[in-house]
């Protein structure tokens, strides 16, 4: 009965201690993930002709691109093993960051997975932290183009930057290369604005009778009450300012909002001209002939003292 019992035991330790030898014998030796094939009474190698093919290479695995970190790479991470790893791999200067978060890594068009996928959704608003440098930027330059006889100067109250899809900054830049002898200049531009953008609401509005709204969501290519262009001395198109109070005598408000609101554009123009006159260049409206040319680079609430 002794013996039995002995006998038993062993045979249960033998089939513990040689079943995961065994499993792991029957899997491919390049994939090591599907059991090897067994064809002709022959037991192959490897589970297909591809992991055959490829002479014992893993296929599509590759290490996490973060130094010391053995895990498998994954191509929404850039090939590395996880957001933490991808982050700290852009940290380290292992790959280049977001052009736009600068956090993650970059996949397509110079931005990470998920600054394209929000790109491409349509325009939409991020407020500037006040204490970063694009705010005070924007404000400077804001205030400092400001030119009209008054006893206060408007007091910025905040900002947004637009988010545009790629495809509209891609023939952006391609108007800019086409014109040549053309710079890239900030002016300004404002109408009505019938929503509480700024005041209540962050986002941009649904009405079509809001002139910014309108103007932000489609990058220039309609306006309020679906116009598709501008009437002006130069023709139809689009017009705005160098200087932000030339702009202001278009910004008005139905709602209850304190404040008025106003889109800073980067435009391409032509060159200026030194014989003309700072005075003339300063009431002179910018005039752009299709909406390439222009782009809605952030949405400035301010307001006047009375």
């Amino acid at each position: 009965m002794v013996s039995l019992v002995r006998n038993f035991v062993m045979r249960s330790e033998t089939r513990i201690n040689k079943s995961p030898t065994a499993a792991s014998k029957d899997l491919c030796e390049t994939c090591n993930l599907k059991p090897k094939f067994f064809g002709k009474g022959v037991l192959h190698p490897y589970c297909s002709r591809t992991c055959a093919r490829n002479g014992g290479r893993a296929v599509g695995i590759i290490e996490c691109l973060l130094p010391g970190c053995h895990a498998t790479g994954k191509t929404a991470f850039s090939n590395f093993c996880s957001e933490d790893h991808a982050i700290e791999g852009v940290l380290q200067n292992r790959a280049a960051g977001c052009t736009r978060c600068m956090v993650q890594p970059q996949v397509l068009g110079g931005l990470c997975i998920a600054c394209d996928r929000r790109s491409r959704v349509g325009p939409r608003l991020q407020e500037l932290n006040q204490d970063s440098s694009t705010f005070k930027d924007l404000r400077m330059q804001f205030l400092s183009e400001w030119e009209r006889n008054e006893d206060k100067p408007p007091v910025f109250e905040k900002a947004y930057e637009v988010i545009l899809p790629r495809d509209i900054r891609v023939r952006h830049d391609a108007y800019w290369a086409k014109n040549e002898g053309s710079e890239k200049i900030r002016t300004f531009y404002s109408a009505l604005c019938i929503c509480d953008l700024g005041f209540k609401d962050d986002n941009i509005c649904d009405g079509r009778t809001c002139g910014i709204c309108c103007t932000v969501k489609s990058s220039f290519k309609s306006f309020a009450f679906g116009r598709t262009f501008m009437e002006g001395r130069f023709g139809n198109g689009i017009y705005s300012s160098r200087n932000p109070a030339c702009a202001d005598r278009f910004s008005t408000s139905c709602t209850t909002s304190p404040y008025r609101v106003m889109i800073a554009c980067d435009t391409v123009a032509p060159c200026e001209n030194d014989s003309i006159d700072e005075a003339e260049i300063e009431e002179t409206s910018v005039f752009t002939p299709i909406a390439d040319g222009i782009l809605p680079a952030f949405v400035v609430v301010y307001s006047i003292a009375i």
